[in-house]
């Protein structure tokens, strides 16, 4: 057939070709980044905006880089005590919750009586000290009513079934209005 070889090694060969030349491009473009890195550094060097013998623009950067062998250790830093009051935000909507967790106690499991430490954050007003759907929430019950509605059945069949049983009891209560008027006006006439 004139090839010399089936259509499958012709595919490899390709392959190994096509690798081959790929591999020689990234190297080439490669030695040209380094070469251009190394041209500006000469060129950096030569304004004397960088130091040669360290290869730090100026002075502050190395003092950056090094600034963890001049720190004292961990046993020796004076850290100031984490608060609970700073894990929320100091804006006037979170007032009330910041100043609650400014006296709770820190120490121990001790729970202040009568109140509940909630640290989090509302989904619907975005205030801290409570969450989205609890009652002190600002707009607990506002907003789309059929999704209230929808989030009650689900939450709470039982609501369902007791607005149910009133519907009934109004229904009823109308039919027996109907036939006491139909029945006096029938008597009257």
């Amino acid at each position: 057939n004139g090839w010399g070889a089936h259509a499958a090694e012709m595919s490899l060969n390709m392959h190994k070709s096509w690798s081959v030349y790929s591999q020689a491009n990234r190297d080439r473009v490669a030695q040209a980044e380094h070469e251009k890195e190394q041209a500006a550094r000469a060129q950096r060097c030569k304004k004397g905006h960088e130091d040669v013998s360290t290869g730090f623009s100026h002075a502050g950067e190395a003092q950056q880089k090094f600034a963890l062998l001049y720190e004292p250790p961990p046993g020796l830093r004076k850290e100031e005590p984490e608060r609970p009051e700073d894990a929320i935000p100091d804006t006037p909507e979170n007032q009330k919750a910041r100043e609650f967790l400014k006296n709770a106690p820190t120490k121990g499991l001790w729970m202040p009586l009568g109140q509940e430490v909630k640290v989090m954050q509302c989904w619907r007003c975005k205030a801290y000290g409570h969450r989205a759907g609890d009652r002190e929430c600002p707009l607990f019950g506002k907003g789309n009513i059929q999704l209230e509605e929808q989030r009650k059945v689900v939450e709470d069949p039982m609501t369902q079934y007791l607005q149910e049983q009133e519907a009934e009891k109004q229904q009823k209560k109308r039919e027996k209005e109907e036939r006491y008027t139909a029945a006096t006006t029938v008597a009257v006439a």
